[in-house]
């Protein structure tokens, strides 16, 4: 697993090293861990309520690939006016701590602004998902392997996420990202990634 980071600091270990932290994939019977986070607020990006990924016929779609479980999740995850508690489950498992076994329940917010901009930039791939949530006890282990990984991290809250597009360069992912003003965005050339996060309106 690739660990990102919430805050300004450099990362210091590159892609390899990374990647050789990376554990085997969860086989589909297993039965990870649920953590519980706060309830989730409105869809904000900006200053002001907006619908997050206006698409056609009312409806929100995503497409995610974990590259360290190799699992795909392609489909709606809101529509009519609603997010789909069958597909947010699905994406919660997709996005779990595979080290730790465990799932946390994601703040839907961010996948309202991997699906705005996955369609501001018009990509035909789905997002590669580097990393997801971490457990405190992954995170911590992270941070002992590189000073770049915040202690407070919004990937141990559900709420962030570190992603690319195949299609995609990452400076245009991490400038269309910073343009929507919906939360945190880390732009790590050196380790293949883009850190997106619905914590505080910041870049890196």
């Amino acid at each position: 697993m690739l660990f990102g980071d919430d805050e300004r600091a450099a990362p210091v270990m590159g892609r390899r090293g990374f990647l050789g932290f990376a554990a085997a994939a969860l086989s589909a019977a297993a039965v990870p861990v649920v953590t519980s986070v706060a309830t989730v607020a409105p869809v904000l990006l900006g200053s002001s309520p907006v619908e997050a990924a206006p698409l056609a016929g009312g409806v929100r779609r995503i497409a995610l690939h974990n590259i360290n479980t190799n699992e795909r999740f392609d489909g709606v995850y809101w529509a009519d006016g609603h997010y789909k508690p069958d597909a947010l489950k699905k994406l919660d498992v997709l996005l779990r701590d595979h080290r730790a076994k465990q799932v946390c329940r994601y703040d839907p917010r961010l996948f309202d602004l991997l699906a705005r901009v996955h369609q501001t930039l018009d990509s035909e791939d789905p997002f590669e998902v580097i990393c997801g949530f971490r457990s405190r006890r992954t995170n911590a282990m992270a941070r002992r392997r590189s000073r770049g990984v915040a202690k407070e991290s919004y990937h141990t809250r559900g709420m962030a996420i570190d992603i690319r597009l195949p299609d995609t360069q990452l400076r245009a992912i991490s400038e269309t990202a910073k343009a929507m003003h919906g939360g945190g965005v880390g732009f790590y050339p050196r380790s293949g990634f883009v850190h997106l996060d619905v914590g505080p309106v910041r870049s890196w």
